[in-house]
This record gives structure tokens, C-alpha cells and sequence, in this order.
């Protein structure tokens, strides 16, 4: 399995496909490297396209220090995978907790980045609700740890954002997998059901 390491000694798991301008997709909260298999596919065509699991996501480390884990070390993490892949710049893309990511690289190393896309990341957080935020973080953490995490993704997954998920076609968007595949072909297509392979077609990037 390719890793990169990081400064703090981390190994992150990526996988990559394409050739040309490197893109580095990086995943929200509720998925991983798997959830953009539709844009590895598509824009490795065009482009060199990585994807990695964050800190805390296996095959990645998951350390067990709660200091290893801020939003200042998720946007190293990106310059980690950069530096691996040995590309002085990258468009980055990242989607909630990946857009948070991405974000701050853009802040942090902007010189690093051809482009940021950022999707869903929020507005940033509110200093007075910030002790509420985190007793609601602890109850759901002692949830997961008394309950299991299939029982908290059986409710995530039925919030308000994600029920329109239920009925999406896993041909186009297969989001899910039983096992990790240890011989992924990206260049492997997709079945088409309809017009949603041509939304795929019809994302256009820079060239820089």
C-alpha cells in the first residue's frame, strides 16, 4: 500500500491515477478516499488525481493523542501527500470536513496550491457556542464507544443533509465497499444509467 508520512510521523494512505496537473481530493467526515471514485475516474483522464484518507481513517495511523489531531496538522496533512507525490502545486478539493482542510492549506501554504475547490466547509465557528459544541461532540463520541460506530452511521446517515442519499445509484456512485481493493483500475468505467455520467462530463477545470 503507497503511504505518505508525515512531519509528526503519520502514515496517510493514497492512491492515484492519471497523469498531467496534480488534483488532491480530500474527504469529508463520513467517507473517505472511496467517496471520489466517480472524480478519480474522471478527472484522471485529464489530470494526475490523488485522493487519501485522513489521519484517523484506516488504512491510515490513527494516533491515539488528541493532540495529533487540529485543524493546523489537517492542512499539513495536505502538504504531506504534496510533498510525497513531489509536485510543488496541486488544485486542492476538499468537501466538509476535507473542504475545513482545504481551507486552511489555502491559508496556511498558498503558494502550494494551483486552486482551491471547497464545498460545504461552513462559516467557521462561534466563539460563545463553542462549549456546546463540544458536550454535544462528547455525547456522541460516548454513543459510538457504548454503541458501536454501525450504530452512529445507521443514524448519520438519516440526518437531514444525507437522507437524499438513500435512493443514489451505486453504479454511477458506488460510495460504498466491503473490503479495500488492492487493485483499484481507475480506468475501468462506470455504468451509465441516464443524463448523471454527463454531469460528470460536463465539470470543466482549469488548465494552469
Amino acid at each position: 500500500m503507497p503511504f505518505a508520512v508525515t512531519d509528526d510521523g503519520v502514515r496517510l494512505y493514497f492512491e492515484e491515477t492519471g497523469s498531467g496537473h496534480p488534483v488532491i481530493l480530500v474527504h469529508e467526515f463520513a467517507g473517505d478516499l472511496r467517496s471520489y471514485e466517480p472524480q478519480m475516474r474522471h478527472f484522471g483522464k485529464r489530470y494526475r488525481t490523488i485522493a487519501y484518507n485522513a489521519r484517523g481513517f484506516p488504512p491510515s495511523d490513527v494516533p491515539e493523542q488528541v493532540s495529533s489531531y487540529s485543524q493546523a496538522r489537517a492542512a499539513a496533512d495536505i502538504l504531506a501527500v504534496l510533498d510525497h507525490i513531489g509536485e510543488p502545486k496541486a488544485h486542492i478539493v476538499g468537501l466538509s470536513m476535507g473542504g475545513f482542510a482545504t481551507l486552511h492549506f489555502g491559508l496556511r501554504y498558498p503558494e502550494r496550491a494551483l486552486s482551491l475547490c471547497i464545498g460545504g466547509c461552513g462559516y467557521g465557528a462561534e466563539l460563545d457556542k463553542r462549549e456546546t459544541f463540544r458536550a454535544e461532540a462528547d455525547v456522541i463520541a460516548g454513543m459510538i464507544r457504548k454503541e458501536g460506530m454501525p450504530a452512529f452511521a445507521a443514524r448519520y446517515a438519516y440526518g437531514p443533509t444525507r437522507v437524499q442519499y438513500e435512493n443514489k445509484d451505486r453504479a454511477v456512485t458506488p460510495n460504498s465497499r466491503p473490503c479495500w481493493p488492492s487493485t483499484r483500475r481507475w480506468d475501468r468505467p462506470i455504468p451509465s444509467r441516464g443524463c448523471r455520467r454527463s454531469v460528470l462530463r460536463s465539470t470543466r477545470w482549469s488548465t494552469r
